[in-house]
């Protein structure tokens, strides 16, 4: 068993927000089939439009904001479940200008 805090220190600027990747905290010698981070969006934030060849699943923590797939937004709330295929661009911005919008991000091949 392993465990571990997360902390604000932790957390660095990637893709225009807050990411936290956490295989990176693992003990070494621990290897995984995937990658997962913590994400917080700042009030009126966004991630910046992208795209990779990974799968990619989203499950917001908490906050409110505007998920973009490929051109198409919708509007999203906390746990909800997001799923991205490969090569497609997209976004989320927080549409809570007092709040912090987090999500966990999960990746694979």
């Amino acid at each position: 068993m392993y465990t571990k805090q997360i902390d604000p220190s932790m957390m660095r600027p990637e893709y225009g927000v807050l990411v936290c990747r956490l295989l990176e905290h693992l003990p070494a010698g621990l290897t995984t089939a995937f990658g997962t981070s913590i994400v917080e969006v700042v009030p009126a934030g966004a991630v910046n439009l992208h795209s990779h060849s990974e799968h990619e699943l989203w499950v917001l923590i908490s906050g409110k904001g505007v998920f973009e797939v490929n051109g198409q937004a919708r509007p999203v709330a906390d746990s909800t479940l997001l799923y991205i295929e490969p090569n497609q661009e997209h976004a989320i911005r927080n549409a809570d200008p007092a709040a912090s919008l987090k999500f966990l991000s999960i990746w694979w091949d």
